[in-house]
């Protein structure tokens, strides 16, 4: 006897409730086996997750320096480690220790990560990077180009929208 589409229909959504069902067994299971595992060794989200989670505002591991929160590479340091970019509101320890006689040349940071001795530390520029042209991958039939990186160009989408396939615009190599 052949069978109905509706009832293949009917067989499927049976089996997806099924499948359903035992999967969400499964998590359960899973997720009480990593909670215990967890609790047994005390682990951190940091252990679990690394360092990459939001930190909540004000805690301790919250209040690090200017390049662990991704605002430039540090300029001065504290002979205890604090750093600061140079940028903002001057941090507690930098304006102290200008208060105890010391200079901002005296904190800044030499490329070892160590407070700088010398005075005549000139700051880098950052070079800009210039990419090289890339070489054509696909042309169109007038002649316009595209390296096959990046968003599609309108005129190659309307190629392959007239039937043509990406391999029918690839540029000849000889």
């Amino acid at each position: 006897m052949p069978k109905s589409l509706q009832h293949v229909l009917s067989q499927i959504d049976k089996l997806q409730k099924e499948a359903d069902s035992l999967r969400a067994k499964e998590v359960s299971g899973v997720v009480a086996r990593i909670r215990e595992a967890i609790a047994h060794y005390n682990l951190t989200p940091e252990q679990l997750f690394g360092r990459a989670g939001r930190k909540a505002k004000g805690s301790a591991a919250s209040s690090g320096t200017a390049a662990k929160r991704g605002r430039g590479a540090p300029k001065y340091q504290s002979d205890d480690g604090r750093t600061w970019s140079g940028v903002g509101k001057r941090p507690a320890w930098f304006v102290e220790a200008l208060a105890n006689g010391r200079s901002a040349e005296d904190l800044l940071v030499a490329k070892s990560g160590t407070p700088a001795t010398s005075t005549s530390r000139k700051p880098s520029k950052r070079a800009k990077t210039v990419r090289a042209a890339g070489v054509a991958k696909y042309a169109s039939a007038d002649g316009r180009t595209w390296t096959g990186v990046g968003k599609r160009p309108k005129w190659f989408n309307e190629a392959l929208a007239a039937g043509k396939t990406p391999e029918d615009l690839l540029v000849a190599r000889s």
